[in-house]
């Protein structure tokens, strides 16, 4: 169990550690690198075919050989757009900068171009910072020709933390207010389709980017802009097709790094082709919310962190490669519906999961481990199997190899208790709690081949117990609460033996009761003795008494001579060694049945039997009654016999013509209520040599006695266990001013109890 505690909260902390850890990756982009790699291969795998309609107006190296270094005058550009007005294109996305005044003239004959095509948009660009604490500042194309187009839009590049274009902002500005900057593709779109597109109508906000899927490099048309302005392409080359108009020599600073795998940069009109691609298509990769992103990077996590409780190591380090396949295949299968899974801090959450896991299971398997085995070396039991000493490791398998020496031990341990219970001198077996046989020993597997397997609790017993005694057993098994004095049931088998049965409890080392032990003990031997002994009991009881008592008969009414007393008094000591030897000898072997019984009563009563040796005397008995009526629970047969045997030990040891003094009254000791019965007389008192050994059997002091008769020491050791018997005592002391005193407590019966004060 403090293995178990251990390891929960172990699993808590990785389990908390690690969500954290995942959280903190999507929330922030930590991983972004990675994911932008991962990003860059699965987009690779499916490129979309670029749209047939849209052709790239390039200025490449041809166009600077042929019209020289650039930037052109602005009548090379009025010359091309009086080309592309031949040519009827649907629309014209001049992605060239045009914010800076030139000469006059150029200027004016390229805005007349301008105004003589329709549907002709010119770019604009964001300066950020701005001047003066502004955000930023919008450059516009010059005057002339922003009126001379019939739109403008901004053709901003958001760059990834890597440098590389993935992204597309569709809007700057505030989409919300309407005061923003749609793209320049955008625009685009709107004058061919005459509405916005599906894509812009889905943004939140401007700040809100989408993943733009490229095509391969040099998938679109192109065409020189040097020889579409020196009227070198027919005019129906361009019929109906939408033109971009932009840089792409190199040498001209409109290149960027983009996903294409193979590390190269892309010019910008033709990333702005992807882009209205995207836009036509409507195919745009969304990143998912940072909630659905949360939500798929703890999952495969937490199957993990679940896993570590049911797994085995082997199963576990399978399902966490195959996490891993399955969070890539995810990001792939995601990326075909236009959705952009990163799984980087997925995967990173499973990659250091399992090894935290690992060591802080194994730290805590060996600190379990090392102290589970100094606990066992501290209570190991020796057995007479040698083992060989290890020698030196490592410390790690230095405790698996003390384990295993520890479970050989314990095999060891187990075989041997085996062995020493399968040979008991007497039958025994074990039950689970559902009362199924689970081990039995050689005695008690008589008849059985093949040891008790399904075998049942009553069909043990009838094969032992008779049917006489069936039931007895049975209900002794049935007690919750085991009997302190006779903890056991006896009962005769089929053949006669005779067998004493007690059941002990197993208990595992947490105090869990697993099942039970029945032990059968053969008492047969034991069981004759037991009659013999009574058999001579009776003989002492009855036989022995008989005769004493036909001599007392004959003497009764004959005149008191000396001789007739001495016959009389040796007689009636003969009857009282009988009683106190037979009393002495059935207070152990009987269990206590006792009774309400007034006990004022019986002593008077025990004093009125002893009267005529009083009289003999000239003595007399005085009982002094304090008591007002208290009751004991006893035999009233043992107590009345205790009380003659004290009575007639006062008499014996008191003078002739002395008192006998008997004092019942009610005390308390240790807040319980006892009845006192104190008995004194007038004699020489206990010698100091008696006092400790008043009540041991056999001890006597008849060097005090005023009688002829000695006593055998037998009625003192008899009160005594009769008071031990009842729950009470009894001690014997000399007074102050002469003779012995023996009181006797007995706890005062339930029902008359009153409480303490």
């Amino acid at each position: 169990m403090r293995l178990r505690q251990r390891l929960g909260i172990e699993w808590l902390a990785v389990a908390a550690l690690a969500s954290c850890l995942v959280a903190a990756l999507s929330f922030w982009d930590s991983v972004s690198p990675f994911d932008n790699l991962v990003y860059d291969q699965l987009s690779a795998i499916d490129r979309p075919a670029p749209p047939t309609d849209i052709m790239i107006v390039e200025i490449d190296e041809d166009s600077l050989d042929a019209y020289g270094k650039w930037p052109w005058p602005r009548y090379r550009h009025a010359e091309l757009l009086e080309q592309l007005a031949v040519g009827n294109p649907k629309a014209i996305g001049f992605d060239i900068l045009l914010s800076e005044a030139g000469d006059p003239d150029a200027d004016a004959a390229l805005a007349r171009a301008m105004a003589n095509i329709s549907k002709l948009f010119l770019p604009l660009h964001f300066v950020v910072p701005g001047r003066n604490g502004a955000d930023y500042d919008v450059a516009l194309p010059i005057k002339p020709l922003a009126q001379a187009a019939d739109g403008l839009g901004h053709v901003n590049l958001p760059l990834d933390t890597d440098g590389v274009v993935r992204r597309a902002a569709l809007c700057f500005g505030d989409k919300s207010s309407g005061s923003d900057w749609p793209h320049l593709m955008e625009m685009l779109y709107r004058s061919v389709e005459g509405h916005p597109s599906p894509a812009y109508q889905r943004l939140a906000d401007c700040e809100q980017t989408l993943l733009v899927p490229f095509a391969r490099r040099g998938a679109y048309q192109s065409v020189s802009f040097a020889a579409l302005a020196s009227g070198q392409v027919p005019p129906a080359f361009l019929d109906g097709k939408i033109l971009l108009v932009g840089a792409t020599a190199n040498g001209l600073g409109d290149q960027y790094p983009v996903p294409l795998g193979d590390g190269g940069t892309l010019a910008g009109v033709e990333i702005m082709a992807n882009l209205y691609s995207a836009i036509v298509r409507d195919d745009f990769i969304a990143p998912l919310s940072l909630t659905a992103q949360l939500a798929l990077s703890l999952l495969p996590l937490w199957i993990l962190l679940l896993g570590f409780w049911r797994w085995t190591p082997r199963t576990t380090i399978v399902v966490s490669f195959g996490l891993i396949v399955v969070i890539l295949l995810t990001s792939a299968l995601l990326l075909k519906f236009s959705l952009w899974f990163a799984p980087g801090a997925a995967l990173l959450g499973v990659i250091l999961v399992y090894p935290v896991w690992g060591w802080r299971r194994l730290q805590a398997t060996s600190d379990f481990m090392d102290s589970e085995l100094q606990q066992f070396d501290r209570s190991i039991i020796d057995i007479p199997i040698m083992r060989s000493e290890l020698g030196p490791v490592d410390f790690i398998t230095g405790q698996a190899e003390q384990l295993t020496h520890a479970i050989s031990h314990v095999r060891d341990l187990r075989r041997f208790i085996s062995d020493a219970l399968r040979n008991l001198p007497d039958p025994m077996f074990i039950t689970d709690l559902d009362g199924k046989v689970i081990f039995v020993n050689q005695l008690a597997q008589a008849g059985m081949e093949d040891g008790p397997h399904d075998l049942a609790l009553d069909d043990m017993l009838q094969r032992f117990v008779s049917a006489d005694d069936l039931e007895s057993v049975k209900d002794y098994l049935d007690l919750k609460k085991r009997p302190t004095k006779q903890d056991y049931v006896e009962f005769t088998s089929y053949h006669g033996e005779i067998f004493a049965m007690r059941r002990a409890p197993v208990m595992s080392s947490d105090g869990i009761l697993k099942g039970h032990i029945h032990y059968l003990a053969d008492i047969t031997e034991m069981a004759h003795a037991a009659e013999l002994r009574e058999e001579v009991l009776q003989l002492l009881s009855h036989d022995m008494r008989a005769p004493q008592a036909a001599i007392l008969a004959l003497l009764d009414g004959k005149d008191d001579d000396e001789i007739t007393g001495r016959i009389k008094r040796h007689a009636r000591h003969t009857l009282a060694l009988a009683d106190n030897f037979v009393g002495l000898a059935r207070i152990d072997s009987s269990e206590f049945a006792g009774e309400d019984i007034l006990l004022s009563d019986l002593v008077a009563e025990a004093s009125d039997g002893l009267w005529p040796l009083c009289k003999a005397r000239d003595i007399r008995c005085e009982i002094d009654d304090q008591s007002d009526g208290a009751f004991v629970n006893g035999e009233p047969s043992s107590l009345y016999r205790s009380f003659v045997n004290l009575i007639d030990n006062a008499i014996k040891y008191s003078p002739d013509g002395g008192v006998v003094t008997i004092l019942i009254r009610v005390t308390e000791l240790d807040r319980q209520s006892f009845v006192s019965v104190a008995i004194s007389d007038e004699g020489e008192g206990i010698s100091e040599q008696m006092l400790g050994q008043l009540f041991e059997r056999f001890a006597s002091d008849d060097l005090m006695a005023q009688s002829s008769i000695k006593g055998a020491g037998l009625g003192l050791n008899f009160v005594a266990k009769v008071m031990e018997r009842h729950g009470g005592n009894i001690r014997g002391e000399n007074r102050r001013d002469g003779g012995a005193c023996f009181t006797v407590l007995l706890p005062l019966a339930d029902d008359v109890q009153e409480p303490a004060d």
